[in-house]
């Protein structure tokens, strides 16, 4: 199917990849989280070799799609794309802006619509924005799990939930036990217990146990000594220029 329009062939020296409401078997979607071009559908593929070696894909509901082949997809003389993995039971046909950055193409994403340039910065297709349906814009909302952002600073649960998912490439099967927890760790996040209330005066006469602390001042003062009289409460406060005054 091509899925270029008229117009279009005419006006632009590269050619536009449309994306259009006809079912998404029929329908190219620009992912910048998948890693590499991909459908589920044999009729797009100009060239296919069947894979020697078994490999699979991870959707985002923790199914599993066979990869059945890699080949070319032509859209027209002019444009295709090239390993492309055929994947059994995958629903979408994926457009890998990582792969394109990597076999040396720029991506420019304006009002309306995404271009691809050559190295000669020679427009090959264009996608518009535009024309995407509504179950286009949906569908690629990501779980928790799937924010990078939040990988900085992992607790051990979530570790172990990753794992069971099989999130992290490398990364064993981990069993949520605590001894598998590091000593330095555990005593880190260990909260203190709060001291219990004094119920009685530890002291018997006025100035015989005095708190001072230094704070700092909001006035002309670089800061504040503050006394106060266990005994009697009573409180000083005197203003300091210098710390050690």
């Amino acid at each position: 199917m091509d899925l270029m329009t008229e117009a279009l062939r005419e006006s632009l020296r590269g050619h536009a990849l449309e994306v259009v409401d006809r079912g998404m078997e029929d329908v190219w979607i620009m992912d910048s989280s998948c890693f590499r071009h991909m459908t589920g559908h044999r009729k797009w593929f100009s060239s296919l070799n069947p894979m020697s070696t078994k490999e699979y894909i991870t959707f985002r509901d923790n199914g599993q799609g066979k990869v059945l082949g890699v080949g070319s997809v032509s859209f027209s003389a002019k444009l295709s794309l090239k390993e492309v993995a055929f994947v059994q039971n995958l629903g979408f046909n994926l457009v890998s802006i990582s792969q394109l950055l990597d076999e040396g193409f720029e991506i420019r994403f304006k009002k309306g619509a995404c271009h691809v340039l050559d190295i000669e910065e020679t427009l090959v297709f264009r996608v518009d924005l535009t024309s995407v349906s509504g179950p286009v814009c949906c569908m690629v909302a990501s779980p928790s799990t799937d924010i990078w952002r939040r990988l900085g600073h992992l607790s051990f649960n979530l570790l172990v939930k990753l794992s069971s998912m099989g999130l992290i490439r490398g990364l064993h099967k981990l069993k949520a036990e605590k001894d598998l927890v590091c000593h330095p760790c555990r005593h880190g996040k260990m909260v203190a217990a709060s001291h219990a209330p004094v119920s009685q005066v530890m002291t018997s006469y006025p100035s015989e146990l005095l708190y001072m602390d230094t704070v700092a001042s909001v006035s002309g003062k670089w800061y504040m000594l503050v006394v106060v009289d266990d005994f009697s409460h009573f409180s000083w406060v005197f203003v300091l220029e210098l710390k050690d005054e």
